[in-house]
């Protein structure tokens, strides 16, 4: 077998594995009681700003082969960590495969979000970090409503 085919093969096998990861996490978003607590608590370490928000607008702003990024205007419904307060407006971008449609950015959503700097622009932006926006459901919120307590008892 030569060089090209086996890298196609390689490819293929890559692809169809991507493709059952990426199932197998749409699935698990759908359980309400996924993620664990202490899922939760590892994202919400990692992040500057973690809020219950409703997403309004969604457009693409960039492209590269295979990646979008999305800059995606949504309201604070309830915060749990950072300076944002209910009813303010949050202004975030979120990297994903190319191919998504619009209306999976649209909707009640929780972020979990970390503060970057933007060279090209030179500003510091909100992104969402790699594989943690949720759907929105009340099981979730009670879990992030107790991390926040007991984050705030910790200070």
């Amino acid at each position: 077998m030569g060089v090209v085919p086996r890298l196609l093969a390689m490819m293929k096998i890559i692809l169809t594995l991507a493709l059952l990861l990426l199932s197998a996490v749409a699935t698990a978003q759908d359980d309400p009681d996924w993620p664990s607590l202490s899922y939760l608590k590892h994202d919400y370490r990692s992040s500057a700003v973690v809020a219950y928000v409703r997403v309004t607008e969604a457009e693409v702003v960039n492209r590269i082969p295979g990646l979008e990024d999305w800059r995606v205007v949504c309201e604070v419904v309830e915060p749990f960590k950072g300076k944002f307060r209910k009813g303010e407006k949050l202004v975030y971008y979120h990297g994903a495969e190319a191919g998504f449609r619009k209306d999976l950015f649209l909707g009640e959503k929780i972020v979990f979000l970390q503060r970057n700097y933007h060279e090209k622009d030179k500003q510091w932006v909100y992104a969402a970090i790699e594989n943690s926006t949720l759907p929105y459901n009340e099981v979730r919120v009670r879990k992030l409503r107790t991390i926040r307590a007991a984050s705030a008892a910790k200070h």
